[in-house]
């Protein structure tokens, strides 16, 4: 690993998170308390970078599932040396094929997290590490979204576990980050609005999917028993 460079797009990353443009207030909390984890790698989409990422971010699930709580915003942050700038749909296809790799290791040694699923149809789907189930956030100079276009290729990794222990402070930080998205890139992400929380998987790369889109990714787990989304998103179903 370019430690140097490592450093470079971590100083790139926390100017972008304050940004007018960039709307996640979360990630800013994250940022003011020194609570984002950052890792580089070569390549996204290639075996040995995602090997590498999964092995990071189970290290991080050890570390970080005791620290969350309704105070907590944490997120681990990949960014990539490669690709540089591509369409959407490029990126799309890299990004899922990324967490392909990860899942297929992943699901050997570990299960699904309590009330998540890996089926990335369902509306309580996760992406899961370590037993730990994660809302992904793809960003890419590509990006048609403002608040997505970082100067690299990058992924965060949010705790859906976070988000259930906020409890309403979900809502409330969520109307607070579309009023600013709408105020200083336009309007709110039609991907959001169109969608909400029946499929989170189609909000992973931040392309707006078409309506009969099918996500690239198979589940390696058994259906989940559970269904965390039937209290926690119960306002937008």
């Amino acid at each position: 690993m370019n430690t140097e460079r490592e450093t470079a797009v971590r100083a790139e990353l926390e100017e972008f998170i304050q940004t007018r443009e960039f709307s996640c207030l979360g990630a800013r909390a994250a940022l003011k308390r020194d609570s984002i984890t950052h890792r580089h790698y070569r390549r996204m989409g290639e075996a040995s970078s995602a090997a590498e990422n999964h092995r990071d971010l189970v290290e991080y699930v050890r570390t970080v599932r005791p620290l969350l709580s309704d105070q907590s915003f944490r997120t681990f942050v990949a960014t990539f040396d490669e690709p540089g700038t591509v369409d959407e749909l490029a990126y799309e296809g890299l990004i899922w094929q990324h967490l392909q790799l990860m899942h297929d290791l992943d699901s050997r040694s570990f299960g699904l997290d309590k009330g998540a699923t890996s089926d990335p149809a369902l509306p309580n789907f996760g992406f899961h590490t370590g037993g730990h189930a994660f809302f992904v956030v793809g960003m890419h100079p590509g990006a048609s979204r403002a608040s997505r276009r970082f100067s690299a290729s990058a992924i965060a990794f949010n705790s859906l576990a976070q988000f259930v222990l906020l409890g309403e402070k979900f809502y409330s930080m969520q109307g607070a980050i579309r009023r600013r998205e709408n105020k200083n890139n336009g309007s709110v992400n039609p991907s959001f609005t169109e969608y909400e929380y029946e499929q989170p998987a189609r909000h992973f790369s931040g392309r707006f999917t078409e309506e009969d889109w099918q996500c690239p990714y198979a589940s390696r787990h058994e259906p989940a028993t559970e269904d965390f989304t039937a209290g926690l998103m119960g306002h937008g179903r």
